[in-house]
């Protein structure tokens, strides 16, 4: 088999394949076994008819298609990994040549990955990693929202209602006209235990800090508009009122940071609670310092190399981004329709403007797994077995059962390239080459 590449437009591969004449004539035998099954000769037995005799009543044509066919399947594999081609698109085949004592030739189409070559990156390494110490307003921050998050309620009956208070509101929401009439005697909302933590910002934009003040029982009018983005249509941008009165005012009773939360939390004394909230919060800022790096060297490689992007690649990281965004909404209580409606957009517009995002993903995908070919980076049986792990924890299953749900639907591919992406990702946020000019400032990992 001979084999030759072209690369076309748009990240398709053309990938031109030779069979020699024997082993085409091979292939005919094979196909004569085949295809005889499948007609049947007067004075036989289906399937029983002699060759010259079946090639008599149906022709040579067929058993050279069927050969043809044989060939292509037997040899796209091989003929792409010869050629170096990873597809992620759906093949075309073309037949070129297909005569008797001739060779065979074919032609794969197929949207694949680029050929991508890096080159040396250590001039990019010498980009410095700075990692800040956290300050010890960092730390009493980091303490106060642990402390926050073992906060008891209690009941306030006597003070009005002030920032972080957890309330329930009798609420009933209006539509309001520019004027600043009801538009509707009927409200919109209407519910007799609407729960609202104050300063969460979890409620629409406005109400919550209008809700401070207010005394336990004591009716109140707050007007406020919906913000434009609002994925309710019918209230995206309008002016609206609501009546509340405040039924119930909880109060947290934040602890103090002392050996007593410690011990609540598994810690052995207030400063192990202390060293153990400093090292979390250095993890952070590293991660967060890493993450900086990465992208300053990733933007510069983008610059650096160029090839078309395989828009399938493209359009399955629209789909991603899709399923975040959905995931998003539903969490508000709302759909991708309901956005699209109060955007006024269609869902091929809702496509495109996320292209370029998705775009510059993909192409930081290919990137890395280019600098993973030329730097030797892997992905092992081990790494799968560390990332599936947590997994099998999580659902209370063996590392084994959880590695064959991957297998059976087809994911195990997509996890090992993700891992191997995570690897290359890491070595560029990590490893600081010293500057042939001057020292690298900050920590290196």
């Amino acid at each position: 088999m001979e084999v030759a590449l072209e690369r076309l437009p748009n990240a398709v591969a053309k990938v031109s394949v030779t069979i020699a004449p024997d082993d085409v004539q091979q292939a005919m035998d094979r196909a004569f076994k085949t295809v005889v099954r499948r007609y049947n000769i007067p004075g036989f037995r289906k399937g029983k008819a002699p060759r010259k005799i079946f090639e008599m009543y149906v022709g040579r044509g067929v058993l050279l298609q069927e050969a043809a066919q044989q060939l292509v399947d037997q040899h796209y594999g091989a003929a792409l990994q010869q050629a170096a081609v990873e597809p992620v698109g759906e093949p075309r085949i073309n037949i070129v040549t297909l005569e008797e004592n001739q060779p065979f030739e074919f032609a794969i189409e197929v949207e694949s990955k680029p050929a991508i070559t890096v080159g040396p990156i250590d001039d990019l390494l010498t980009e410095p990693l700075s990692i800040p110490e956290p300050t010890p307003e960092d730390l009493d921050k980091e303490l106060a929202q642990l402390a926050k998050s073992q906060a008891q309620l209690a009941p306030v009956e006597d003070e009005p209602v002030s920032m972080g208070d957890h309330v329930v509101l009798s609420l009933k929401g209006y539509l309001e006209t520019e004027d600043g009439e009801i538009a509707d005697a009927e409200p919109f909302v209407e519910d007799e235990n609407y729960a609202v933590e104050v300063g969460s910002g979890l409620a629409v934009e406005g109400l919550e800090n209008q809700l401070i003040g207010l005394k336990l029982g004591e009716p109140a009018t707050i007007r406020l508009t919906y913000p434009e983005s609002h994925p309710d249509v019918a209230l995206a941008g309008k002016p609206v009122r609501f009546e509340v009165t405040v039924t119930d005012i909880k109060r947290p009773e934040i602890p103090p940071i002392d050996d007593e939360l410690a011990q609540s939390l598994g810690y052995q004394s207030e400063q192990e609670l202390r060293d153990n909230a400093a090292n979390r919060l250095r993890e952070r800022l590293e991660a967060q310092a890493k993450n900086d790096r990465l992208a300053v060297i990733l933007g510069k490689l983008k610059e650096r190399v160029t090839f078309d992007l395989p828009p399938t690649l493209v359009d399955r990281q629209i789909h991603r981004q899709l399923q975040e965004l959905d995931t998003m909404l539903r969490r508000m209580g709302a759909d991708l329709d309901q956005y699209l409606e109060s955007r006024q957009m269609t869902w091929d517009a809702l496509h495109e403007e996320m292209r370029p995002a998705a775009e510059e993903r993909v192409k930081e995908q290919l990137i890395l797994e280019a600098l993973a070919k030329e730097l030797d980076i892997n992905v092992t049986n081990d790494d799968v077995l560390e990332a599936v792990r947590p997994i099998a924890d999580l659902y209370q299953q063996s590392v084994d059962q959880v590695l064959q749900t991957f297998v059976r639907q087809g994911s195990i591919g997509a996890l090992a390239e993700d891992l191997l992406i995570s690897k290359v990702s890491d070595y560029l946020a990590s490893t600081v080459r010293e500057s042939s000019e001057s020292n690298v400032g900050g920590e290196n990992a």
